[in-house]
Protein backbone atom coordinates (compact mmCIF):
# COMPACT_ATOMS: atom_id res chain seq x y z
CA UNK A 1 0.00 0.00 0.00
CA UNK A 2 2.40 2.59 -1.29
CA UNK A 3 1.14 5.88 0.07
CA UNK A 4 3.53 8.13 1.98
CA UNK A 5 2.19 10.20 4.91
CA UNK A 6 4.12 13.27 3.71
CA UNK A 7 2.40 13.15 0.32
CA UNK A 8 -0.89 11.60 1.43
CA UNK A 9 -3.76 13.38 -0.30
CA UNK A 10 -7.48 13.56 0.32
CA UNK A 11 -7.85 11.39 -2.78
CA UNK A 12 -5.86 8.72 -0.94
CA UNK A 13 -8.21 9.11 2.02
CA UNK A 14 -11.27 8.69 -0.19
CA UNK A 15 -9.74 5.64 -1.87
CA UNK A 16 -8.95 4.06 1.48
CA UNK A 17 -12.51 4.67 2.69
CA UNK A 18 -13.76 2.92 -0.45
CA UNK A 19 -11.32 0.02 -0.44
CA UNK A 20 -10.36 -0.74 3.16
CA UNK A 21 -12.96 -3.48 3.49
CA UNK A 22 -11.30 -5.20 0.53
CA UNK A 23 -7.60 -4.43 1.13
CA UNK A 24 -7.41 -4.95 4.90
CA UNK A 25 -7.60 -8.68 5.63
CA UNK A 26 -10.18 -9.90 8.17
CA UNK A 27 -10.83 -6.36 9.37
CA UNK A 28 -13.59 -7.31 11.81
CA UNK A 29 -11.48 -10.13 13.24
CA UNK A 30 -8.61 -7.68 13.76
CA UNK A 31 -10.94 -5.20 15.47
CA UNK A 32 -12.26 -7.82 17.87
CA UNK A 33 -8.73 -8.94 18.69
CA UNK A 34 -7.63 -5.37 19.44
CA UNK A 35 -10.65 -4.72 21.66
CA UNK A 36 -9.95 -7.83 23.70
CA UNK A 37 -6.29 -6.84 24.21
CA UNK A 38 -7.06 -3.44 25.79
CA UNK A 39 -5.99 -3.67 29.45
CA UNK A 40 -9.25 -2.60 31.07
CA UNK A 41 -12.43 -4.02 32.54
CA UNK A 42 -15.64 -3.27 30.64
CA UNK A 43 -16.93 -0.66 33.12
CA UNK A 44 -13.57 0.87 33.98
CA UNK A 45 -12.81 4.54 33.39
CA UNK A 46 -9.70 5.10 31.27
CA UNK A 47 -8.28 7.13 28.38
CA UNK A 48 -7.14 5.75 25.02
CA UNK A 49 -5.53 7.35 21.97
CA UNK A 50 -5.99 6.05 18.42
CA UNK A 51 -2.98 7.06 16.29
CA UNK A 52 -4.11 7.68 12.70
CA UNK A 53 -7.73 6.95 13.59
CA UNK A 54 -9.11 7.44 10.07
CA UNK A 55 -12.89 7.69 10.00
CA UNK A 56 -13.16 6.61 13.64
CA UNK A 57 -14.43 3.04 13.19
CA UNK A 58 -12.10 1.57 15.80
CA UNK A 59 -12.72 4.47 18.19
CA UNK A 60 -16.45 3.88 17.88
CA UNK A 61 -16.03 0.23 18.79
CA UNK A 62 -13.86 1.11 21.81
CA UNK A 63 -16.47 3.58 23.07
CA UNK A 64 -19.25 1.05 22.63
CA UNK A 65 -17.33 -1.80 24.26
CA UNK A 66 -16.00 0.26 27.17
CA UNK A 67 -18.86 2.64 28.10
CA UNK A 68 -16.79 4.69 30.57
CA UNK A 69 -13.75 5.08 28.31
CA UNK A 70 -12.57 8.34 26.74
CA UNK A 71 -10.96 8.35 23.31
CA UNK A 72 -8.66 10.78 21.50
CA UNK A 73 -8.70 10.21 17.73
CA UNK A 74 -5.66 11.62 15.91
CA UNK A 75 -5.44 11.89 12.13
CA UNK A 76 -3.64 14.00 9.55
CA UNK A 77 -6.42 14.00 6.96
CA UNK A 78 -9.13 16.65 7.05
CA UNK A 79 -11.56 14.29 5.34
CA UNK A 80 -10.88 11.51 7.84
CA UNK A 81 -11.28 13.88 10.78
CA UNK A 82 -14.61 15.12 9.44
CA UNK A 83 -15.83 11.55 9.06
CA UNK A 84 -14.59 10.68 12.55
CA UNK A 85 -16.30 13.69 14.14
CA UNK A 86 -19.59 12.72 12.52
CA UNK A 87 -19.24 9.08 13.54
CA UNK A 88 -18.26 9.88 17.13
CA UNK A 89 -20.82 12.66 17.65
CA UNK A 90 -23.14 10.35 19.67
CA UNK A 91 -20.32 10.00 22.23
CA UNK A 92 -20.11 13.70 23.05
CA UNK A 93 -17.92 14.31 26.07
CA UNK A 94 -16.08 11.01 25.64
CA UNK A 95 -14.50 11.49 22.21
CA UNK A 96 -12.18 14.13 20.80
CA UNK A 97 -10.85 14.33 17.23
CA UNK A 98 -7.62 16.22 16.72
CA UNK A 99 -5.27 16.99 13.82
CA UNK A 100 -1.67 15.81 14.08
CA UNK A 101 1.38 14.86 12.02
CA UNK A 102 2.54 11.29 12.55
CA UNK A 103 6.12 12.26 11.68
CA UNK A 104 6.13 15.11 14.21
CA UNK A 105 7.60 15.10 17.71
CA UNK A 106 5.29 17.34 19.73
CA UNK A 107 1.98 15.51 19.67
CA UNK A 108 2.99 12.86 22.20
CA UNK A 109 3.44 15.62 24.79
CA UNK A 110 -0.21 16.58 24.33
CA UNK A 111 -1.69 13.14 25.00
CA UNK A 112 -4.13 12.65 27.88
CA UNK A 113 -2.69 11.89 31.30
CA UNK A 114 -3.25 9.36 32.70
CA UNK A 115 -3.27 7.28 29.50
CA UNK A 116 -4.15 3.59 29.61
CA UNK A 117 -3.78 2.52 26.01
CA UNK A 118 -2.44 3.63 22.62
CA UNK A 119 -3.65 1.83 19.51
CA UNK A 120 -2.89 2.20 15.83
CA UNK A 121 -4.15 0.40 12.75
CA UNK A 122 -2.64 0.39 9.26
CA UNK A 123 -0.43 3.43 9.81
CA UNK A 124 2.91 2.93 11.53
CA UNK A 125 4.48 1.16 8.54
CA UNK A 126 4.92 4.70 7.16
CA UNK A 127 7.63 5.37 9.76
CA UNK A 128 11.24 4.36 9.18
CA UNK A 129 12.98 2.29 11.84
CA UNK A 130 14.58 5.02 13.96
CA UNK A 131 11.44 7.14 14.09
CA UNK A 132 9.34 4.12 14.99
CA UNK A 133 11.75 3.18 17.79
CA UNK A 134 11.62 6.75 19.07
CA UNK A 135 7.82 6.68 19.02
CA UNK A 136 7.80 3.42 21.00
CA UNK A 137 10.01 5.03 23.66
CA UNK A 138 7.90 8.18 23.87
CA UNK A 139 4.67 6.21 24.19
CA UNK A 140 6.18 3.95 26.85
CA UNK A 141 6.94 7.09 28.88
CA UNK A 142 3.39 8.42 28.45
CA UNK A 143 1.43 5.27 29.24
CA UNK A 144 0.25 4.31 32.74
CA UNK A 145 1.72 1.38 34.62
CA UNK A 146 -0.23 -1.57 33.25
CA UNK A 147 -1.04 0.32 30.05
CA UNK A 148 -0.47 -0.99 26.53
CA UNK A 149 0.64 -0.07 23.04
CA UNK A 150 -1.26 -2.19 20.49
CA UNK A 151 -0.47 -2.04 16.77
CA UNK A 152 -2.28 -3.61 13.84
CA UNK A 153 -0.25 -3.23 10.67
CA UNK A 154 1.44 -4.65 7.60
CA UNK A 155 4.65 -6.51 8.38
CA UNK A 156 7.74 -7.30 6.30
CA UNK A 157 8.32 -10.82 5.07
CA UNK A 158 11.56 -12.37 6.37
CA UNK A 159 12.08 -14.53 3.25
CA UNK A 160 10.85 -14.77 -0.33
CA UNK A 161 8.90 -17.88 0.64
CA UNK A 162 7.10 -15.94 3.37
CA UNK A 163 6.37 -13.11 0.92
CA UNK A 164 4.78 -15.56 -1.50
CA UNK A 165 2.74 -17.02 1.33
CA UNK A 166 1.59 -13.57 2.47
CA UNK A 167 0.64 -12.63 -1.10
CA UNK A 168 -1.35 -15.79 -1.64
CA UNK A 169 -3.23 -15.38 1.64
CA UNK A 170 -3.94 -11.70 0.94
CA UNK A 171 -5.20 -12.36 -2.60
CA UNK A 172 -7.56 -15.09 -1.45
CA UNK A 173 -8.95 -12.97 1.38
CA UNK A 174 -9.22 -9.76 -0.65
CA UNK A 175 -11.08 -11.54 -3.43
CA UNK A 176 -13.49 -13.14 -0.96
CA UNK A 177 -14.05 -9.78 0.76
CA UNK A 178 -14.67 -8.13 -2.61
CA UNK A 179 -17.32 -10.68 -3.53
CA UNK A 180 -18.93 -10.42 -0.08
CA UNK A 181 -19.04 -6.61 -0.24
CA UNK A 182 -19.97 -6.05 -3.88
CA UNK A 183 -20.87 -9.41 -5.39
CA UNK A 184 -17.93 -9.22 -7.80
CA UNK A 185 -14.16 -8.95 -8.04
CA UNK A 186 -14.34 -5.38 -9.36
CA UNK A 187 -13.36 -3.72 -6.03
CA UNK A 188 -10.48 -6.19 -5.64
CA UNK A 189 -9.25 -5.43 -9.14
CA UNK A 190 -9.48 -1.71 -8.44
CA UNK A 191 -7.54 -2.13 -5.18
CA UNK A 192 -4.73 -3.91 -7.01
CA UNK A 193 -4.72 -1.45 -9.93
CA UNK A 194 -4.64 1.55 -7.59
CA UNK A 195 -1.68 0.28 -5.58
CA UNK A 196 -3.43 -0.94 -2.44
CA UNK A 197 -1.79 -4.35 -2.78
CA UNK A 198 0.82 -4.79 -0.01
CA UNK A 199 4.38 -5.75 -0.90
CA UNK A 200 5.71 -6.77 2.57
CA UNK A 201 9.12 -5.43 1.52
CA UNK A 202 11.03 -2.72 3.41
CA UNK A 203 12.75 -1.77 0.17
CA UNK A 204 9.58 -1.69 -1.95
CA UNK A 205 9.08 2.05 -2.12
CA UNK A 206 9.99 5.17 -0.16
CA UNK A 207 7.42 5.78 2.55
CA UNK A 208 6.27 2.16 2.60
CA UNK A 209 8.37 0.67 5.38
CA UNK A 210 6.99 -2.43 7.07
CA UNK A 211 9.42 -4.25 9.32
CA UNK A 212 9.60 -7.82 10.55
CA UNK A 213 7.56 -8.59 13.65
CA UNK A 214 10.71 -9.99 15.28
CA UNK A 215 12.53 -6.66 14.92
CA UNK A 216 9.61 -4.62 16.20
CA UNK A 217 9.17 -6.83 19.26
CA UNK A 218 12.84 -6.20 20.07
CA UNK A 219 12.27 -2.44 19.70
CA UNK A 220 9.30 -2.63 22.06
CA UNK A 221 11.42 -4.44 24.65
CA UNK A 222 14.18 -1.86 24.23
CA UNK A 223 11.55 0.82 24.94
CA UNK A 224 10.94 -1.06 28.21
CA UNK A 225 7.57 -2.55 27.38
CA UNK A 226 6.97 -5.94 28.98
CA UNK A 227 4.73 -8.86 27.94
CA UNK A 228 5.76 -8.03 24.38
CA UNK A 229 4.34 -10.36 21.75
CA UNK A 230 2.58 -10.86 18.43
CA UNK A 231 -1.06 -11.55 19.26
CA UNK A 232 -2.55 -12.16 15.79
CA UNK A 233 -1.19 -12.68 12.27
CA UNK A 234 -2.78 -13.29 8.90
CA UNK A 235 -2.01 -12.50 5.26
CA UNK A 236 1.07 -10.47 6.05
CA UNK A 237 -0.67 -8.35 8.68
CA UNK A 238 -0.16 -8.62 12.43
CA UNK A 239 -1.33 -7.31 15.77
CA UNK A 240 1.59 -6.88 18.13
CA UNK A 241 2.55 -4.71 21.06
CA UNK A 242 3.50 -4.61 24.70
CA UNK A 243 2.32 -3.71 28.17
CA UNK A 244 3.93 -1.35 30.67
Amino acid sequence: MSHRPDVWTETDSRDFLDLAEIAVPAREEQTEALLALIPAERNETFALVDICAGEGLLCERVLETYPRSRVLALDGSELMRARARARLAPFAGRAEVRAFELDGDDWTEQLPSPLRCAISSMALHHLEAQRKQRLFRRLADRLDRGGALLIADIIAAPTDFARLSFAGQWTKLAQAQSVAAAGSLEPYERAVADGWHPTWDTEAEAGEMPYRVFDQLKWLEEAEFSAVDCFWMRAGHAIYGGYN
